[in-house]
This record gives structure tokens, C-alpha cells and sequence, in this order.
């Protein structure tokens, strides 16, 4: 059985809001830790948060003295996520309950398409680029 945000394109739908995912954090953050699953397809990216900038659901909690914050965040197996440095903006979906990642810019790209498009006022929204 396909799993995950793609499972609606596999199959009839049972019902008109069943598979409507809905964006639930933007989270700013580095990758600990990548788990391949290849029986479902799927990838779990254990991620270390430095700025939830929303976050719908607490599916990110502080952990260890410092209380920074983390969580998992799966994806498909075929987008190919590496654990590796850098700082990322992961945008996710909570889909049955489980955090999808829907994109994970590293942060300082986003960084400079969110200056240009602000510059150029075609920004859809604000985000705090502290």
C-alpha cells in the first residue's frame, strides 16, 4: 500500500478531504541522521531545529540541557536526502499524523531567493530572517 503525500495519486480517493494534507511548520534546522526504509519507500530525516518559525502541531520538543528542539520528518525514498552540514529550511505537511518534508533548501539559498523576491516585492509572505 503506497504511504505518504503521493498516496492520493496511487488510487481512488475514499473521500473528498482524506489525503488534503495541510502545511504544518517551517522549521529551520540541520540533519542529524537519514534512515532508508526501502520495503516503503520512504526516508525518516531526524532533524536538530535552531528556529521552528511555525509549527502547527508540537511535533518538534526540546531535548537535552539545552533544549534545543527536535524531530523526524519523512519524505520519499527517491528524492535521495543525505545527512551532511549546512543549515536547511524544511517545509513540512502532516499527513496521517506523520511530518512530510515537502522542501529543504539549504537555508542560505533561501536566504538570497527571499531577498531578491522582497527587493522585487513578490513576496507572498514575511519570514523573520534573524
Amino acid at each position: 500500500m503506497a504511504r505518504g503525500p503521493d498516496a492520493a495519486l496511487q488510487g481512488p480517493l475514499p473521500g473528498p478531504s482524506v489525503f488534503t494534507p495541510s502545511l504544518f511548520a517551517v522549521i529551520r534546522g540541520n540533519i542529524r541522521t537519514v534512515t532508508n526504509d526501502v520495503e516503503s519507500q520512504e526516508s525518516v530525516i531526524s532533524v536538530s531545529a535552531t528556529r521552528i518559525h511555525r509549527q502547527k502541531f508540537a511535533l518538534f520538543h526540546p531535548v537535552g540541557k539545552y533544549g534545543k528542539s527536535a524531530g523526524s520528518i519523512r519524505t520519499l525514498l527517491r528524492c535521495g536526502v543525505k545527512p551532511g552540514p549546512g543549515s536547511f529550511l524544511f517545509t513540512g505537511w502532516l499527513h496521517f499524523g506523520e511530518a512530510w518534508l515537502s522542501c529543504a533548501p539549504r537555508y542560505k539559498d533561501f536566504r538570497h531567493v527571499y531577498e531578491e523576491a522582497r527587493q522585487a516585492h513578490q513576496n507572498p509572505c514575511e519570514v523573520s530572517l534573524d
